[in-house]
């Protein structure tokens, strides 16, 4: 099985770095896991939209998501970044520059969510659908979310995502210090990810956005297209044909929309 470069991001660091951003990454994931477990608890995961929830409350519950379901895949993908730029870097500067990268990532992410926040609420009125025709609608998520994995425009940021310099920034911007060259470099990344990724956070509209069955296998889906395979595109194309599959097998299967619960939807096995 081939491996993406950027998924091998310990080559070429010092043990104590490569120590550091390995103990690090599973550290923050398993926080951002903790904290969405623990912030779903009182939380009706089969609500539609925003969960009766306001905006600061949504946002904070979508922080630790985005962490739990987006460092595993992002993580060495910042390492390798930062560490391309320039050998022989300083621990303090690497890691400074590795939190840089993330931290302007889970801005881009957070003003995503804000976003989505103000969509869903705007379509409140959509989502309160009579019961009997929550089906439909799933199937319709289910649907837009799969054709978009056969799109130039998903093809285009997951290879993006892909490459070995994951967010190389253009020569107009040498003229900036490193470590802002990494903050905007983080930036572009996280807008290259949600570019990849929107089709499976629309989908958790469908499954419930506390679902954490259908978290991790997200999780997963994106981390395998991302740095398992070079060809990520076979992965987003079997992505794709599932999430078809589903969209013609939701109407008559209730369980593969919580999120939007008619009379016939129920829990997903687990």
């Amino acid at each position: 099985m081939a491996v993406a470069r950027s998924n091998a991001f310990v080559i070429g660091l010092t043990v104590r770095q490569a120590a550091v951003s390995s103990l690090a990454l599973v550290a923050v994931i398993t926080l951002g896991w903790f904290f969405t477990v623990r912030q779903a608890e009182g939380i009706d995961g089969a609500m539609a939209g925003t969960m009766g929830m306001d905006l600061v409350p949504f946002l904070v519950m979508w922080l630790p998501m985005v962490v739990a379901m987006m460092f595993p895949t992002v993580g060495p993908s910042a390492v390798t970044a930062v560490h391309g730029e320039r050998t022989g870097m300083a621990l303090r500067a690497f890691t400074a520059r590795t939190a840089g990268f993330l931290a302007s990532y889970l801005v881009v992410w957070m003003l995503f969510g804000l976003a989505v926040y103000v969509l869903l609420d705007g379509a409140a009125a959509l989502i309160a659908i009579p019961p009997e025709n929550a089906k439909w609608v799933a199937a319709g998520i289910y649907a837009v979310a799969g054709l978009y994995q056969f799109t130039p425009a998903k093809d285009r940021c997951r290879a993006r995502c892909q490459s070995t310099r994951c967010a190389d920034v253009d020569d107009s911007s040498t003229h900036a210090g490193r470590f802002g060259r990494t903050v905007r470099a983080g930036a572009l990344h996280g807008l290259s990810c949600i570019g990849c990724c929107v089709a499976f956070m629309v989908v958790l509209i469908a499954v419930g956005m506390t679902n954490f069955a259908a978290m991790a296998a997200l999780t997963i889906v994106i981390f395998v297209e991302r740095h398992v395979f070079r060809r990520g595109a076979i992965v987003s194309r079997l992505a794709g044909v599932l999430l078809l599959l589903a969209a013609a097998l939701t109407p008559f299967v209730g369980w593969l929309h919580p999120g939007l619960p008619g009379p016939d939807a129920g829990d997903m096995p687990m």
